[in-house]
């Protein structure tokens, strides 16, 4: 039995840096962590059993864990090469774990009193023993329950999060900071109830499942928190591959542009050629004019510029780039984000399609109209087992912090026009489906949708 405060604080240091531990996982950890970390628990479990207790009162036991807790994050200092907002957000969150599996075991026996039957395993505040029944290994078990219980659940609640956070940083130190303090607060008002909270059992529970709401609450804060920050790392991977698809597009333009004059000027040395009787030279000339050969016309200059620096890509890794597209009526679109959709749609369909045999590495696109509705179809052949998270492709390359981002931000085009985004992977084949819709253009309204179709077939 673990009876009494000069016990009890041992356990509450193991349950504490079993609390912080769960979330620690995805830290940056400093050279020699496992030296450090074993020195860092040897010195807590000693500072815990060393610490005085001058007084048996609300706030002076209050102190005691709260300094406990305040010890553990100069440990996590020591181990961890992280802010230190950071480290007070796991901090925060493993001492309200703890404290909250605390508080349903003790809400637990409050309501069914098997202590009284059984005898209870923890007494942290007790003054005398309490003899063990026969069935004391039932209280050890209803305890370890609980904390397994709230831990697991507060591991499943926060990680997800965390692991998709690669960079970690856990968002405003303010709202840390504000659920640091309420569970300061909570703990010294458990306190207050556990030593002048007597003989009135509704009272006691009333206030027990105050502080059950308290540490619900930080865990809630936390959590918002996480999805706040992923959502500006998405928000800021968006922005970042749409203004890299801007800049991209101008130089796409540039080197198009300087094509069709050299493509203009080579036609003109071509017909001299013809005219002058020169084989030789002509067949040659013609094998270069096939290589330019690629220039696409659809309706819109920007679709042209975006296909033709695709398609001569394609041309030089070998790729088969089936075109059919029709480009009138995508005025509404902005120049950037039908570059951050198709360029990216091409690009991907590419970098799956190159690591296949030449005869598979076939793309095919199509931009078709369907009354107000925009229909972008990509297909392509692919290896391997494509991994989806909320129904995007997740990246496969080993930087994280901007890839990954591309589809994202085409799926966040796509319903600014009013469209969406879908992807479908199985029997081999990748197709990606993009709809947007000219009602809710952007900009303005768009042209007649023609009937007109521009077909490149390299």
């Amino acid at each position: 039995m673990i009876n009494g405060l000069h016990s009890y604080k041992l356990l509450f240091m193991v349950q504490l840096l079993v609390g912080e531990g769960i979330f620690l996982l995805r830290l940056e950890r400093r050279q020699n962590f496992f030296p450090r970390a074993i020195l860092c628990a040897a010195v807590l479990l000693a500072g815990a059993a060393c610490f005085p207790i001058l007084w048996e009162n609300a706030w002076y036991v209050s102190f005691l864990f709260l300094s406990l807790f305040l010890f553990t994050l100069l440990a996590l200092q020591f181990c961890f090469e992280e802010p230190f907002g950071n480290l007070l957000f796991c901090g925060v969150a493993g001492y309200t774990v703890q404290h909250l599996a605390y508080l349903i075991y003790t809400i637990f026996n409050d309501i069914t009193q098997f202590s009284a039957i059984f005898g209870s395993f923890v007494q942290p505040y007790a003054t005398e023993s309490t003899a063990l029944s026969d069935w004391a290994w039932l209280s050890i078990v209803i305890y370890a329950d609980a904390y397994f219980m709230v831990y697991y659940g507060a591991f499943e609640l926060l990680d997800p999060k965390l692991k998709a956070n690669h960079n970690l940083r856990l968002g405003r130190n303010s709202i840390v900071g504000l659920s640091g303090l309420l569970i300061a607060s909570d703990v010294i008002f458990n306190m207050v109830t556990n030593y002048y909270t007597v003989g009135n059992r509704a009272s006691l529970l009333l206030e027990r499942s105050y502080n059950i709401l308290v540490c619900a609450l930080i865990l809630v804060l936390l959590n918002s928190q996480l999805a706040q920050r992923e959502l500006k790392d998405e928000l800021a991977g968006v922005r970042y591959v749409l203004e890299q698809g801007k800049r991209q597009y101008e130089l796409a333009k540039k080197n198009v542009d300087l094509i069709n004059i050299k493509y203009h000027d080579l036609r003109h040395q071509s017909e001299r050629f013809r005219q002058q009787g020169r084989a030789a030279e002509l067949a040659e000339l013609d094998r270069t004019l096939n290589q330019y050969a690629a220039l696409v016309k659809t309706g819109n200059e920007v679709l042209d510029v975006i296909l033709t620096e695709k398609t001569l890509a394609c041309q030089e890794r070998s790729i088969q780039l089936m075109c059919m597209a029709d480009g009138r009526g995508l005025e509404f679109v902005k120049t950037h984000h039908l570059y951050a959709l198709l360029g990216n749609a091409i690009d991907n369909a590419m970098e799956a399609v190159q690591p296949l045999p030449e005869e598979r590495r076939i793309i095919s696109f199509s931009l078709r109209h369907q009354g107000e509705l925009i229909h972008i179809h990509v297909d392509n052949p692919c290896e391997g087992r494509i991994t989806l998270r909320d129904g995007l492709p997740l990246t496969t390359k080993g930087d994280p912090d901007y890839h990954g981002f591309g589809m994202l931000s085409m799926k966040t085009v796509a319903e600014q026009y009013g469209g969406g985004l879908s992807v479908q992977a199985e029997d081999g084949m990748f197709s990606l489906d993009i709809v947007l819709s000219a009602a809710e253009g952007y900009e303005e309204e768009p042209t007649a949708p023609s009937s007109v179709q521009s077909t490149t077939n390299l």
